[in-house]
Formats: structure tokens, sequence, C-alpha cells
């Protein structure tokens, strides 16, 4: 075997063996290693948190760039795009509970379900909107977002802001929403 051939089987035999290192030593930083159980992963922060950092913040920007009065640069049917995206993932997710005071009752109740499915539609819409730099469906798709979400709030959650959260763009200091009660 040459020498480049050697070193060359040395490197690869390094890089297999670099995630087995990794797992070895997270696994000694507590709370880092995994836990064998039928119960998933926990959503370790409240729906309301999720609402107004995640939800919210994402939903305005479909709703804010529908309601220009001008066109949409490139640029900004990216930012569109991506926000859509957010909001499509996270009508599942607030499906699987959360660590507030009502978040499993909410997740199991088959309104909440519906809701949830309603926004994730809208926002699948509002990525169609963005890809195809379609002014009309994107103020459509608002609005299906807005009917959505206060049928949401009527039913479940009336009294706003919960948890002392408000809807804030600037909202980055989010460590107190990893504390459980």
């Amino acid at each position: 075997m040459t020498t480049a051939a050697k070193l060359s089987l040395r490197t690869r035999s390094a890089w297999l063996a670099l995630p087995a290192g990794l797992l070895v030593t997270l696994s000694w930083i507590p709370g880092l290693t995994a836990h064998n159980d039928d119960q998933g992963i926990e959503v370790p922060v409240s729906i309301n948190a999720l609402m107004v950092t995640l939800i919210d913040h994402s939903a305005h920007y479909i709703w804010d760039y529908a309601a220009l009065e001008r066109e949409i640069a490139d640029s900004e049917w990216r930012t569109i795009e991506y926000y859509a995206i957010q909001l499509a993932g996270s009508g599942p997710l607030i499906t699987l509970g959360g660590s507030g005071e009502m978040d499993d009752a909410w997740a199991e109740a088959e309104a909440w379900t519906s809701y949830a499915r309603t926004m994730t539609n809208a926002a699948t819409l509002a990525l169609e909107a963005a890809k195809n730099k379609d002014k009309p469906l994107l103020a459509s798709t608002g609005d299906v977002l807005v009917a959505s979400c206060e049928g949401c709030h009527n039913a479940f959650k009336p009294n706003v802001p919960t948890e002392g959260i408000t809807h804030q763009p600037d909202y980055d200091y989010l460590y107190h929403l990893f504390e459980r009660n």
C-alpha cells in the first residue's frame, strides 16, 4: 500500500471515529444524554411563547407584506417564503402541547387541531404565493390567517396577553421561557 493510500485510510478512520468520540463526550454533559422512553420529545416552552415569538412573528410578515401598496421586491418574497415555512411548521408543533398550564388540554381539543391545520394550510399557500410572486394570493392567505387566529383566540384564549408575554419584534431574551414551574 502506498504512503498516500495509508494516509487516506488513516484520515477516513479518524473521521469515522469522530462521531463515536463526540457521543461519548456529550454523554458526560448533564442534560444532553438521550433518554430511551416512549414519550418522545416534550416541547420545552409554552404554546403562548410559541404563539408570540414564532407564530405571530411569522404571520406578521405575511400580513405586512400583503398590505404594502407597492410591488414586493425579490428579497422580500424570499423573506415571506422564510416566514411561511416557519408558520407552516408551527401548526403541527402546537398540536404537541407544551409547558403551559392549558397546553395539553388545548392540544387534545379537536377544534384546536382544526385551527392549527387551517393555519398550516394558509402558510402553505403563502409559501406558494412567495414562490410565484403572487400578491393577490398572499393577501387572501393573510385573510385566512386572520380568521383562523381570531377564531382560535375567541375559542381558547380570549384574554391576551397571558404569561406576561407580548408581541415585540425585538424579543430576543428567551431564556426564561425554558423554566418550568
